[in-house]
């Protein structure tokens, strides 16, 4: 899986069920056949150019040592972190993006920070997942 690194990954939001997001994949490999939101906007936006390069999701290789940098200069303020507005966190056959969401969830949960997380919900199933995390 191709990587790329971000200046910053916690940002302020003001939907209702979360205070602050993180994306830390860019595209998504499930290659919905309706119109995908989060593609059209990262089109709109120039971030990606085709569809088939969204098809082939990007994760950010520096994504825990931001959130070591970051939880500290946010912790007070968060009340939930949401995982993700532009990609899904536990793509199905996607282990390396699984993976890096469960570890960003772990160091989340154990600073007292809590998660919403948007999904297939048959993907967190079928990884067992049994955090302290709102699933949408």
């Amino acid at each position: 899986m191709q990587t790329i690194e971000r200046k910053s990954l916690l940002y302020k939001s003001e939907v209702e069920y979360a205070d602050f997001c993180l994306n830390h994949v860019e595209g998504c490999s499930h290659g919905c056949k309706y119109p995908c939101y989060a593609y059209m906007m990262k089109r709109r936006c120039g971030i990606v150019k085709t569809y088939e390069e969204w098809c082939k999701p990007k994760i950010v290789s520096n994504a825990l040592e931001l959130l070591d940098k970051e939880i500290p200069k946010y912790k007070s303020k968060i009340k939930y972190v949401h995982l993700c507005f532009s990609t899904d966190p536990f793509m199905y056959e996607q282990e390396q993006v699984c993976d890096l969401s469960l570890k960003i969830i772990d160091k989340l949960n154990a600073n007292s920070i809590r998660c919403t997380v948007l999904t297939h919900l048959e993907d967190i199933i079928m990884w067992g997942i049994f955090y302290d995390i709102i699933i949408m």
